[in-house]
């Protein structure tokens, strides 16, 4: 928990800071430093599956109530985004280069499965150009974020020895 608390409490109030100045609709940089940071942090619960995904659940319940004031809907999202990632990590080791990989692929299933969501409970119509445009409008700034805060990540587990899986 050394790692995690700190790299969850950074990543969730630099979104914040982040959304405030990024505008959403004209942007190439829309941060999802959030989602992120589960990437980075899943290694450090040692295959505790279970722990894991109800820090997910947690993380999407605050993301909820504080960007989209909605109720459980992020929370179920971050819940199976942390099921996807547990997968890859299954397949994939655990280095700077596949951790761009990974976070390649959660950023697309999140905006797939959310974009996919709100257009089957209608909020949404179906146009396949804004999940394109959703996609790589997040993919830039957050692969950055996720390089950086892996080295880091990796940097003080290193050497402060704490143990993480590869």
């Amino acid at each position: 928990m050394s790692i995690i608390l700190p790299v969850m409490i950074i990543s969730f109030f630099l979104e914040s800071i982040c959304s405030n100045f990024i505008s959403i609709n004209n942007s190439l940089f829309i941060p999802l430093f959030s989602i992120i940071s589960l990437v980075i942090i899943y290694p450090y619960f040692n295959n505790d599956d279970f722990k894991f995904l109800q820090f997910c659940g947690l993380l999407g319940l605050f993301y909820d109530l504080i960007f989209t004031n909605t109720f459980i809907f992020n929370m179920v999202i971050f819940i199976s985004i942390g099921i996807i990632i547990k997968l890859v990590n299954f397949f994939i080791s655990n280095n700077a280069l596949n951790i761009i990989l990974i976070s390649s692929i959660t950023i697309i299933a999140y905006r797939i499965i959310t974009y996919f969501v709100l257009c089957i409970i209608g909020y949404l119509n179906f146009n396949i150009q804004i999940v394109y445009k959703s996609i790589y409008s997040s993919l830039l700034l957050n692969i950055i974020y996720a390089f950086l805060i892996y080295l880091i990540t990796d940097y003080f587990s290193r050497k402060y020895k704490i143990q993480k899986i590869d």
